[in-house]
């Protein structure tokens, strides 16, 4: 049986949070735990929705010391040494660790006990950090990471132009491309046919962010609401999840005269049955900055094709590579309001269209988008000597 240590030193990322991201810890736990591993997850976060499959993980916190924002990053950088002792004191037979600024616990630990180690990447986090937060020593950041990325066996990127990030930086870094995937048994596929007869609902799960594109999907839903004469094919929105965005787009809904549903945040084991209740699903990011990559795997755009729903999303980054336009989803060009009403439209006017597209998108998220093939191919790009350790 192997032993598998999994880092996450992001105090942003708790492992039982509600967010994507600690989505994300949790399949790939679940993954790693599916192929008779032993798993235990250090972490800076623990979060407080611990879902009941994981009741017997065992989960080491160390948490950064709560310091003014110039002592923070070094906090940080502490907290993720005081992990990675953690892990030298307990031993492990695999050291994978979650991408995070500032540390350096992959190089200390695959130096020290001098075992496979993959280090998932899933954004730039130091463009990110620079350009929606605050970054004060980028040296620091890009030193740690290039040490990583040269260590780690593997480095699991979530798309390519992540792939390319890495390489830009470390370009002996053996990288291996792996999106995200979904919990096909967490998430069913949705019964057939409408949820209310007096409305439909268009839904949207994540965080309120800039970067997802929900204002976009109000202005859409509001011209196709004024271009449909039947009250029944008219659109309702819900919007599921939480965050600083959120204030605005209630007075964006509001000045708009578009009925929406603010649900807030929900633990994942949530999710599945809210999705039951859309009729369709968005995830409408706008277009990206002139000389910015599309980095991101949507992990909404999985979960959205798991419950069998018609997806609306924006044909950026990795997106039409997911969705297949006609087939699984319809693909729109990304900030255009109108692109998205017209999409609307046609699923409101055609239920076999929207009842097709959701039983080809479940259909692919069975066959394509697993977490256990995910975690296959980071493995499988471990070097073979390696990757008979930890059989």
């Amino acid at each position: 049986m192997t032993r598998v240590a999994y880092l996450c030193a992001d105090p942003g990322v708790p492992v039982f949070g509600t967010k994507g991201s600690s989505v994300h810890v949790q399949e790939i736990v679940r993954a790693w735990r599916g192929t008779g591993a032993a798993v235990t997850v250090y972490c800076t976060r623990l979060g407080t929705e611990r879902p009941s499959d994981l009741a017997d993980l065992d989960v080491v916190e160390v948490k950064p010391e709560s310091v003014p924002a110039p002592a923070r990053e070094r906090a940080v950088q502490d907290a993720a040494l005081g992990l990675a002792d953690e892990v030298l004191r307990n031993g492990c037979g695999l050291f994978y660790e979650r991408y995070s600024l500032f540390s350096p616990a992959l190089s200390v630990v695959a130096r020290i006990l001098d075992v496979p180690s993959v280090l998932e990447v899933n954004a730039p986090l130091i463009e990110e950090q620079q350009r929606y937060r605050q970054l004060l020593d980028v040296k620091k950041a890009e030193t740690v990471f290039r040490r990583n990325a040269a260590t780690a066996d593997v480095v699991a990127c979530v798309s390519d132009p992540v792939v390319r990030w890495v390489r830009g930086r470390v370009p002996t870094a053996r990288t291996v491309l792996a999106p995200n995937g979904v919990n096909v048994e967490r998430i069913p596929a949705r019964r057939p046919g409408r949820r209310n007869p007096d409305h439909l609902t268009v839904g949207f799960v994540g965080t309120l962010k800039p970067w997802h594109g929900v204002p976009a999907l109000l202005h859409g839903v509001a011209l196709a609401n004024q271009q449909t004469v039947d009250p029944s094919l008219r659109w309702q929105v819900q919007v599921v999840g939480d965050g600083p965005g959120r204030e605005d787009l209630e007075r964006l809904a509001e000045s708009l005269g578009v009925p929406t549903v603010f649900t807030g945040a929900v633990p994942p084991a949530a999710v599945p049955g809210l999705l039951a209740e859309f009729d369709a699903a968005a995830a409408p990011y706008p277009p990206d900055a002139p000389g910015q990559d599309d980095y991101f795997s949507p992990l909404k755009v999985f979960e959205y094709m798991a419950a069998a729903l018609p997806v609306i999303a924006s044909a950026v980054g990795q997106i039409p590579s997911i969705i297949q336009d006609g087939r699984t989803g319809i693909l729109v060009p990304p900030g255009e309001p109108a692109a998205l009403a017209n999409a609307l439209i046609r699923l409101g006017d055609d239920p076999n269209l929207r009842e097709r597209l959701g039983l080809e998108a479940r259909s692919d998220a069975v066959q394509r988008f697993s977490w256990s093939g995910v975690l296959s191919r980071i493995t499988g790009a471990l070097p073979p000597a390696r990757r008979l350790a930890t059989q």
